[in-house]
């Protein structure tokens, strides 16, 4: 009994880690993709998905039937040195596509905003 919760703790941890990891915008996992990272059958996403739902680790929904869960937000945790890395290289990436937005609107909104 001990083994299948733990075994389960560790294949949430893992569709956390999954949706943590993709940016914000690009939080579209495929039932194929979460049961390869999960190492379950894909029979087994959807219970794994709703189970993360209902405890609140993930918030999101499940498209059965193009079978994808659309994340919106993950449950923080403690971050080790390489998450860390990982999400200052997305904050830069972010800053990055913000500076050409803002310069897309000031060329082309030029003339309505003089």
């Amino acid at each position: 009994a001990n083994e299948a919760q733990l075994l389960r703790k560790i294949q949430l941890l893992c569709l956390m880690e999954m949706t943590f990891t993709r940016p914000a915008n690009h939080r579209q996992l495929t039932f194929e993709e979460i049961a390869k990272s999960a190492k379950i059958t894909v029979n087994e996403v959807e219970l794994l998905v709703m189970k993360a739902l209902s405890v609140g680790l993930v918030k999101g929904s499940i498209d059965e039937v193009d079978r994808r869960v659309h994340m919106t937000w993950v449950q923080p945790r403690v971050l080790d040195l390489q998450q860390i890395k990982g999400m200052k290289d997305r904050l830069e990436f972010w800053c990055t596509d913000v500076k050409s937005m803002e310069m897309l609107v000031e060329h082309q909104a030029h003339d309505i905003l003089t």
